[in-house]
């Protein structure tokens, strides 16, 4: 059996990310079929208890989890902090080349012997791929990009404030310096569509596999009836999600509340911020929840889910939630970007208020229309089912080849489903 060490950016407990949850999935399917272990940053507010009994139930026992702790701030590591910004390392990326963390890959190599693949969940934790190629040189190095993160950063900063877009620059072009650098490094880099693929291979990865994000069908049953609701699922503290819930509760609900009635406009998702929360005493029909154990009662109510997405990289999870739940989407194309979507079929595209809010009439009034969108979206949530996404990573890391090991290393761009 082969033996695969995942390298995670946290303790993906609670999954309540599009990113924690594609983590989890992942994990799951490669605790199915290999001899794993578990590298991961503890944070705040991580469940890294409820993880411990999630990986037990797998047959992954608690020996084969490595924590490490990770403040935010660090004083004693605080000189190579500054060394790692000199040296080029974006911001937001400085943590993760902290020297504890690097100490503990170590003594995981050193403990538990080498590996046949690491995972490197998030160009965050890929930093340490040079390290690995010298402690583990045998091993066939993958990076798992949700998101191309450059391409994310240089969709946010024209649309930030001002102020702002010196520096969302400047961390522009050290991320893109560092994605060249590790995508072109590694054996393997999972993406999550063809358009994410292909922007990677033109940053130099040599070996591309499509690995898209998925659902848990099981957790979405479509309602006989069409709700009254019109619903945002996201997190909060994500600023693609932030911009399109003000865009969504200031521009376009005013044009359709009246129509949309009894209907609320429901905002679901962690951490929202002072200007998500204030929108609830701009109108009295919108809600903002925060954090809910589940986004299927809200999706269950709802007449359609519209999401003004202006920002982003990956594919969208909530997309395929609304599908898999029977619920009509509408929404930018950059928001169902990578997905096998028609316009008219399975989802209704709008790019300004006035659009959205014409799509938002049209299925309030067209109870044939709500209902043929529902059907076509399930249908095609169902090809995003994780178990068959999980089956197919399982395969890909079977045929890779293993400095020494008798895989072969498949060719060309591949895709899992």
């Amino acid at each position: 059996m082969r033996r695969v060490l995942a390298i995670l950016p946290y303790v993906p407990f609670p999954s309540d990310t599009g990113g924690t949850l594609r983590t989890l999935e992942l994990v799951r399917a490669l605790a199915s079929r290999f001899s794993i272990d578990v590298l991961a940053l503890h944070r705040p507010g991580n469940d890294a208890a409820g993880f411990t009994r999630w990986l037990g139930e797998l047959g992954v026992p608690a020996s084969r989890l490595h924590l490490v702790d990770m403040p935010r701030i660090a004083p004693d590591e605080t000189l190579s902090s500054a060394r790692a910004l000199l040296r080029g390392t974006p911001l937001t990326y400085i943590r993760y080349t902290r020297q504890r963390l690097q100490e503990a890959f170590r003594r995981v190599l050193s403990e538990r012997g080498a590996f046949d693949i690491i995972h490197f969940d998030h160009l965050h934790m890929a930093q340490l791929l040079p390290l690995a190629r010298e402690l583990n040189p045998a091993a066939h190095l993958v990076i798992d990009e949700h998101n191309v993160e450059s391409q994310l950063l240089a969709r946010m900063a024209p649309l930030s404030a001002l102020p702002l877009r010196p520096f969302l620059r400047w961390q522009f072009s050290r991320v893109e310096r560092l994605e060249r650098e590790c995508v072109s490094q590694a054996d393997s880099v999972l993406a999550c569509s063809e358009v994410d693929a292909e922007q990677l291979r033109a940053l130099g990865a040599k070996q591309v596999h499509v690995v898209p994000n998925g659902v848990k069908l099981p957790d979405f049953v479509p309602p006989e009836k069409a709700g009254n609701d019109l619903v945002f699922v996201g997190s909060m503290d994500w600023w693609p999600n932030e911009d399109a819930v003000l865009r969504l509760a200031r521009e376009v609900w005013p044009l359709v509340s009246s129509e949309l009635a009894p209907g609320r406009l429901m905002v679901v998702g962690r951490n929202p911020s002072a200007s998500v929360r204030a929108l609830e005493s701009e109108n009295n029909r919108l809600l903002v929840t925060g954090a809910v154990p589940s986004v299927a009662p809200h999706l269950a109510r709802a007449l359609a889910t519209a999401i003004p997405l202006r920002a982003g990289s990956g594919t969208r999870l909530k997309v395929l939630e609304a599908a898999a739940a029977g619920v009509p989407v509408v929404a930018t194309r950059l928001a169902v970007e990578g997905l096998p979507v028609v316009e008219g079929q399975n989802v209704l595209l709008a790019e300004s208020p006035q659009e959205f809010a014409n799509a938002l009439r049209r299925l309030r009034n067209d109870p044939d229309l709500c209902r043929k969108l529902a059907q076509n979206a399930r249908r095609m949530a169902e090809s995003f089912a994780w178990e068959g996404i999980g089956a197919g990573l399982g395969d890909l890391y079977l045929r890779a080849s293993v400095k020494g090991g008798g895989g072969k290393k498949p060719s060309g761009t591949d895709s899992v489903l």
